[in-house]
């Protein structure tokens, strides 16, 4: 199975350092949202409710907004990516993530792609090249020199199709747990009154 190092098939990037780029004036400023690092979740997915506002001096450039089908990944243990969709494009991304485009002529998917930099085979590779520092940071370096497999395209996107139903299981979960956990405390609120 031909193996293509991820430097090759696509352009990796970290994010923004936000402060180089953060607006001192109120009058003299540009209004963008931004991810954090907290944005992805240990699942995979975006957390909208993390997404914030963030104001530049200057326009920030169009390679670090998020657009569709990139391959956002945490540069910080625990190590997840996940796939822009239409929703959560011109994003500023920061320097705690990473963008990963893939090239105009790559043979992958961005889903599979995200699928292979989700496994914990990736996972435990790149945690290992960060050391053993307490806060582990991955270093772009070490993601760009990863060999992902060829696999034919039509594996790669059932494999993909895969991956996104479960992502929409979870994110679906966590909607009706998020809303049993509010009606139980409204509840419980009801019965002796105060905060919970």
């Amino acid at each position: 199975m031909e193996q293509y190092r991820l430097s090759d098939i696509a352009d990796i990037q970290s994010g923004l350092v936000l402060s180089r780029k953060a607006a001192d004036d109120i009058s003299n400023k540009f209004s963008y949202k931004r991810l954090t690092l907290r944005s992805i979740t240990e699942d995979g997915l975006i957390d909208p409710t993390s997404i914030e506002n963030y104001d530049a001096r200057d326009m920030i450039e169009p390679h670090q907004l998020t657009k569709e089908k990139d391959i956002i990944i945490r540069l910080y243990s625990p190590v997840r990516a996940t796939v822009i969709k239409k929703e959560f494009v011109d994003l500023v991304v920061p320097s705690q993530l990473a963008i990963i485009r893939l090239k105009e002529n790559s043979p992958f998917i961005p889903g599979y792609l995200c699928v292979y930099l989700s496994n914990e085979k990736f996972m435990k590779s790149v945690i290992e090249d960060a050391g053993m520092s307490a806060q582990k940071i991955i270093k772009v370096g070490s993601i760009a020199k990863i060999e992902i497999p060829q696999i034919p395209i039509e594996k790669q996107k059932i494999a993909s199709l895969i991956y996104e139903k479960q992502l929409d299981i979870i994110d679906l979960y966590n909607q009706i747990i998020d809303k049993e956990v509010a009606r139980t405390n409204a509840i419980i609120k009801d019965i002796i009154g105060g905060k919970i």
